[in-house]
């Protein structure tokens, strides 16, 4: 295997890492006691699973839908949770999970929809 193609695979696994750290953080305020070796694991794991599965080609996504599903499922869940003014994390732990779990539906949902922008051109 060439250099490129195994830069590009670290590549794919370290973006993937950090984009699917921004929804699997919020465990920590619903779960976790702080950041311990423990809780660092929980959190990044799962983007260094996908990660290392994306860059083999063996999970039939694309690099750009793990950054979607990342974005999105992470701002529907700041926005979920803002909506229902989940300040104490104590008292309100089954309703955070619950709209964590929807939020990662969204995400889930965005990344599989594929939106393309399309931004207008200069009218001159």
């Amino acid at each position: 295997m060439s250099l490129p193609r195994r830069l590009e695979q670290v590549g794919i696994v370290v973006g993937s890492v950090l984009m699917l750290t921004l929804p699997f953080s919020f465990l920590w305020a619903v779960f976790l006691s702080g950041p311990g070796w423990v809780d660092n694991l929980l959190v990044y794991v799962p983007g260094l699973i996908v990660g290392v599965l994306v860059a083999l080609r063996m999970l039939p996504v694309s690099y750009g839908q793990v950054w979607l599903f990342g974005i999105a499922s992470w701002v529907a869940t700041f926005s979920l949770w803002w909506v229902l003014g989940a300040a104490d994390v104590t008292k309100n732990q089954p309703t955070l999970l619950v709209t964590w779990v929807v939020a990662l539906l969204v995400g889930a949902v965005v990344a599989w929809a594929k939106p393309k922008i399309l931004w207008r051109g200069s009218e001159a």
